[in-house]
């Protein structure tokens, strides 16, 4: 199972795609966090006066109910405008990541290594992305009585989506982190030290042959002058 899971994920890794999906990642990511269109972030926050579950580590039932209740008409529909422009974003975010960290870890390890199969962590938390954006769209269009299985389930989502976002992002920086280690070890090796036995204290049968060459024609001269 690894393994096949590892070749998919070598398939991932290119540069093309990294960068194709790194763009539109950036491009949402923006629009998501640092913008007040009609689906951002700061624009449903501004209408419910705390930020979505969305990106929150977790959320209550009773606080999804009680966020819903805050929103009023227009922050709802602010609320259903994010979910409709969040059905991009996780699939988006999951194939960036899991393209970087396939890229990087397809240089650390073997291209049989099970190792590679890492790289579809990414996949797991856009996944539990997309569970918590079918729990809040039912809960919106139930409200005033969402089910509170449904407000349940979005929180839990909301947790596993969380951390294996996190654990995503760790291990990115730690692949990377590794890679540049092993290129300055490969650029720089670390020079042999002679080790010595404590047997041998005659500097004539020290060093390189030209070295111990040198050391007997001078103990020789030395000699002579003696």
């Amino acid at each position: 199972m690894l393994t096949g899971l590892s070749d998919a994920m070598r398939r991932l890794a290119t540069r093309r795609i990294v960068a194709i999906t790194g763009g539109v990642f950036l491009v949402f990511a923006v629009a998501f966090f640092a913008t007040s269109l009609p689906f951002s972030i700061a624009h449903v926050t501004s209408l419910c006066g705390v930020a979505p579950p969305d990106v929150r580590f977790y959320t209550s039932g009773v606080e999804v109910t009680q966020f819903l209740t805050a929103c009023g008409a227009a922050g709802r529909e602010a609320y259903r405008n994010l979910q409709v422009a969040d059905l991009f974003y996780p699939a988006v975010s999951g194939l960036f990541l899991a393209s970087a960290l396939a890229l990087i870890l397809t240089r650390l390890f073997p291209a049989n290594s099970p190792m590679i199969s890492l790289a579809a962590v990414p996949l797991v938390g856009g996944a539990f992305d997309y569970l918590e954006n079918a729990a809040a769209w039912t809960a919106v269009l139930a409200f005033p009585d969402p089910a509170e299985t449904t407000t349940g389930l979005l929180g839990v989502a909301s947790v596993a989506k969380q951390t294996a976002s996190w654990a995503s992002w760790l291990l990115l920086l730690l692949a990377i982190g590794y890679l540049i280690v092993r290129a300055l070890q490969r650029r720089h090796p670390a020079r042999p030290t002679a080790v010595s036995t404590g047997h041998d204290t005659n500097p004539a049968a020290a060093g390189t042959p030209r070295q111990r060459i040198d050391a007997r024609r001078l103990m020789a001269t030395h000699r002579n002058q003696a």
